[in-house]
């Protein structure tokens, strides 16, 4: 039986950025839907953790890079980002690679109504604070996702997980995730 997973894209994301992770997830077996609420699990990176639907029959949630950061203003760590990514991306001879994400990321900046909705969500206690079980990836170089993320205030089962990479490692390299939702 193919299990069906909704992949919940952050802010200036969609399936342009993730084809990559998404094309990993049908040669894993997994059915890719657009609706969280008929999804038997829930891939929320970003921005798209806020969406996480209160209502869902998921049975595993993972969320990468929940944007939890109040040691660093937003502006402050998407400037950081982008230089860190830049300076990855020209040493591993990829920068056409990084052009085309970016276009990518400005061609979803126009999703106002997605900004709002997560925009609307912010805060420790928001959609992510459920008693579901859920699993909690932070990146090792996620400059909006604080390091202290385990020792925020969590309802529920969590299992908290560090991954190298930088913020948008599941777009890039989606082995080590989608090994995460093999297992779940």
């Amino acid at each position: 039986m193919n299990r069906k997973i909704c992949i919940l894209y952050g802010i200036n994301e969609g399936p342009g950025i993730g084809k990559r992770f998404e094309s990993g997830c049908r040669a894993a077996g997994l059915q890719v839907v657009r609706n969280p609420a008929s999804a038997d699990l829930i891939f929320a990176h970003s921005g798209g953790c806020l969406l996480v639907p209160v209502e869902n029959r998921a049975q595993k949630i993972i969320m990468v890079g929940i944007p939890y950061n109040s040691g660093r203003p937003w502006l402050i760590s998407t400037a950081v980002k982008v230089v860190r990514e830049g300076r990855l991306y020209y040493q591993e001879h990829r920068m056409k690679e990084w052009a085309s994400k970016w276009v990518q990321h400005i061609r979803y900046a126009g999703n106002i109504r997605a900004g709002l909705r997560m925009a609307t969500r912010l805060g420790i206690d928001k959609p992510w604070n459920s008693n579901q079980p859920q699993t909690i990836v932070r990146n090792r170089h996620d400059v909006y996702c604080t390091p202290e993320i385990y020792k925020a205030h969590f309802r529920g089962p969590r299992t908290f997980i560090s991954l190298p990479g930088e913020h948008d490692d599941c777009w890039d390299n989606p082995e080590p995730y989608i090994k995460l939702l093999q297992l779940s």
